[in-house]
């Protein structure tokens, strides 16, 4: 059997410099509650780079299209703001990029420059990696702060070509922090104890889920409301090679779970049944590596549909493996809410698969 590497992830390496946040040693308690819409991002440049290659490179970065949902969803909702027009309150937004870079000298990028030290000038105009540095609680609590610079354009624009995945996950991450407060504030534990018994696995499930279906090695947990049926599926088997990691191998395997298990409704429509839609050119199911909370793991996006074309919507799968068990295992939330936007449920979802760990115990023998 091969042996998994845990995938090292490339990490931005965040050097913090003082813009008038007192080396963020201060309380945070009398500081504002941070503001804003989920998945809502307000970007202060300025207005001329905005306009420019600069600007538009730093729209592709934020405004790019979620992968696997059926409407065209951005992955943040972007709010531009002219530098010289910032006040308190729109200071306390959750989330707050600055861009500049200091071969342009216009009114609005001026303004954010005076945030910069001399030595933090001084780092930047001698080191071209030195480009990004991020603050918490700086203005409110519960707060992101981004600052993206560079000696000049080019440089901006490099930095931020060759790292806008590591860019966006930081703000992903944030916004699943900002998540697990709001769904996580009461659980099921009866749910969560039986899959850490039965399935040697630790996962939070929100109020308001069910199980649905529960066999020997597979559980579909459910939670439906008049706008939202939002569906949880984990599934396990022996781990044999690597190759199960394939984007055709899951979903492969995800059609043959879906098949035995998953039915709109399988007494009267027994055509029903869930599938992987592969007919959508583009909408491709789509897998990238990831680390699970320290263990390899593969995610993959797509949509799906029942095989009779009655229903149909987004999914999100992750494929983890625990080596001490030699056990696979698939985890995976899809939802229906057809003409609603989708993007905060499918991170709803993304922050649940987020928690899974696997538990130290053996499982109950069946």
């Amino acid at each position: 059997m091969r042996k998994i590497n845990l995938l090292i992830l490339s990490i931005v390496s965040i050097i913090l410099f003082n813009c008038s946040n007192e080396g963020q040693e201060r309380s945070t308690a009398l500081l504002p509650l941070s503001v804003g819409a989920p998945g809502e991002l307000f970007l202060v440049m300025d207005s001329t780079q905005w306009k420019g290659e600069l600007g538009t490179e730093v729209r592709k970065v934020f405004m790019k299209e979620m992968e696997g949902i059926p409407r065209e969803e951005q992955i943040f909702t972007v709010r531009y703001i002219k530098p010289e027009r910032m006040t308190n309150s729109l200071r306390q937004v959750s989330n707050l990029v600055y861009v500049t870079s200091f071969d342009v000298k216009g009114r609005g990028a001026r303004v954010i420059q005076g945030y910069f030290t001399p030595e933090s000038r001084e780092k930047i105009m001698g080191n071209e990696n030195y480009f990004l540095t991020t603050s918490t609680d700086l203005y409110a609590r519960d707060q992101s702060v981004m600052y993206l610079f560079g000696k000049n354009e080019e440089t901006l624009i490099k930095n931020l070509k060759e790292n806008s995945t590591q860019i966006i996950n930081h703000f992903n991450r944030k916004e699943r922090e900002r998540m697990e407060k709001k769904i996580f504030s009461r659980t099921e534990k009866g749910i969560e104890t039986s899959l850490s018994k039965d399935f040697g696995i630790k996962l939070k499930i929100p109020a308001g889920y069910q199980l649905a279906l529960k066999k020997e090695n597979f559980v579909w947990i459910r939670q439906i409301d008049n706008l939202i049926d939002k569906n949880l599926i984990i599934y396990y088997e022996d781990y044999t090679d690597f190759e199960q990691f394939e984007n055709s191998r899951i979903i492969k395997k995800r059609d043959a779970i879906c098949k035995k298990y998953i039915y709109e409704d399988k007494d009267t429509m027994p055509d029903s049944y869930v599938i992987t839609e592969t007919e959508v050119p583009f909408i491709p199911v789509v897998s990238h590596q990831v680390n699970l909370n320290g263990k390899y793991a593969v995610e993959t996006r797509g949509l799906w549909r029942t095989y009779n074309k009655s229903m149909g919507g987004p999914f999100l799968g992750i494929t983890v493996v625990d080596e001490t068990k030699n056990r696979l295992y698939y985890l995976e939330g899809f939802i229906f809410s057809p003409g609603e936007n989708q993007r905060e449920v499918i991170r709803e979802i993304e922050t649940i698969l987020n928690t899974f760990k696997t538990t130290s115990k053996s499982v109950k023998q069946k």
